[in-house]
């Protein structure tokens, strides 16, 4: 059996770079297959080598599917942790398939997006029941396998938390807490394009799960509109905007198309500068994007004050609302009277007629209680019933034989 390194490996190609590491394509002649080799790089960073241990002992603990397993850590002659063989990945990164080729921000390819950043939600969860958080989620270090496989990658940066909350070395459960410059904690440590602002602050007591969910909504965030949170191309830039926390939402960046506003609500409290504001957890951000998935987040929500008007009779209507909250009347003036039809309220739907015929509204709806209503248009509608289509002839064909019984009713009271 082959045991040195140099006559074990058949070295078939550089596959990918990184700040302190190089990982090549191999043949492990011992295994008979393919694996991939990440080479330490120690020439700029005297920490090199102590923290690429520390990824190998943290990933090799993280048995998940969505975390690439580690097979072998190979050393040098004197003892040093030199390569690290793991699992080959084929596929691309989730940042080449944002963006070649560039996919619609709408229906379907979005809904493939969202299935995958759910998988991407389950690793993270996996390693924060394991007291381990990223701080480098962005997708660069995302790879989406030949078939699907979603991968979290590069843990390089990656920190335990202990049972106090302080942050420990990677791989070493027991061991001291990390100070300030040391292998795993560096002011601005991550990505600046993605960063939160507790890491480009430096602030080591505030790097929690929470981090983690500012990244995965930075993720989100380039899902939504194909360019990262901090829009800057020079480092010095980007660490202040990282640092401020300001990220414009994606309606403002994407106005060419239209993007849901539930899912847009769900990226911004993601990505808030305020730990305590963004989701507690992974768990919870994740279930907020599968309510998405499960239907109405592209009607964005109004709110409509007591007494006021809801719609007018003779306007042209172009959306209905879905009332959540409070209540709603529909009423005509006949030879100066008020004649009230219906009361609507939570889970009913008002206007719905003239959003697919176009006609002009044949009554008013006033609030009779403070109201939330769900905004229906017709592009959003759209949306909705795009992973459908036979719900969409079976809407269009119901709702337009109600109008056509609503004109008749209508011509026989007059």
């Amino acid at each position: 059996m082959t045991t040195d390194a140099r006559d074990r490996f058949e070295d078939r190609g550089v596959v990918a770079r990184g700040g302190m590491s190089v990982v090549h394509r191999m043949y492990d002649r011992v295994l008979g297959r393919e694996v991939a080799v990440k080479l330490v790089d120690a020439r700029d960073d005297p920490h090199a080598v102590e923290r690429f241990l520390d990824e190998a002992r943290l990933t090799g603990g993280l048995e998940h599917p969505a975390i690439v397993p580690i097979y072998d850590v190979i050393t040098d002659g004197p003892g040093t942790p030199v390569r690290l063989v793991m699992k080959l990945i084929t596929g691309r990164t989730l940042a080449d398939v944002l963006q070649n080729p560039p996919i619609p921000a709408a229906g379907p390819p979005l809904e493939r997006f969202l299935r995958t950043f759910v998988r991407l939600c389950e690793a993270v969860e996996f390693a924060h029941s394991r007291g381990i958080v990223h701080r480098d989620i962005t997708p660069r270090n995302v790879m989406i396998g030949s078939f699907g496989e979603v991968y979290l990658m590069d843990w390089g940066l990656a920190v335990r938390r202990g049972e106090h909350g302080e942050r420990l070395r990677v791989g070493e459960p027991g061991g001291v807490p990390a100070s300030p410059g040391s292998a795993v904690d560096v002011i601005g440590s991550g990505t600046p394009a993605y960063m939160s602002p507790e890491q480009a602050w430096g602030r080591l007591q505030s790097i929690d799960e929470r981090t983690d969910v500012f990244g995965l909504g930075g993720i989100l965030y380039e899902m939504l509109t194909r360019v990262p949170p901090y829009p800057s191309t020079r480092p010095i830039d980007l660490l202040a905007e990282a640092r401020s926390g300001s990220v414009r939402p994606p309606a403002a960046v994407v106005t060419d198309r239209l993007l849901p506003p539930v899912l847009c609500a769900i990226t911004m409290r993601a990505l808030d500068a305020e730990p305590g504001r963004r989701y507690p957890s992974v768990q919870e951000l994740r279930e907020a994007v599968e309510g998405f998935l499960r239907g109405g987040g592209w009607f964005a929500t109004q709110r409509f004050p007591r007494g006021s008007l809801m719609m007018r009779t003779g306007e042209v209507g172009d959306v209905a609302y879905i009332v959540t909250e409070g209540r709603c009347v529909v009423y005509r003036m006949i030879d100066g009277e008020r004649r009230e039809l219906r009361v609507v309220g939570p889970g009913e739907v008002v206007g719905e007629i003239a959003l697919v015929t176009r006609a002009p509204r044949n009554a008013n709806v006033e609030a009779a209680t403070d109201v939330t209503a769900l905004v229906v248009t017709r592009p959003a509608l759209e949306q909705e019933l795009a992973r459908a289509t036979w719900m969409r002839v079976f809407v269009d064909a119901a709702v337009q034989r109600f109008a056509s019984l609503d004109e008749q009713t209508a011509r026989t009271r007059s």
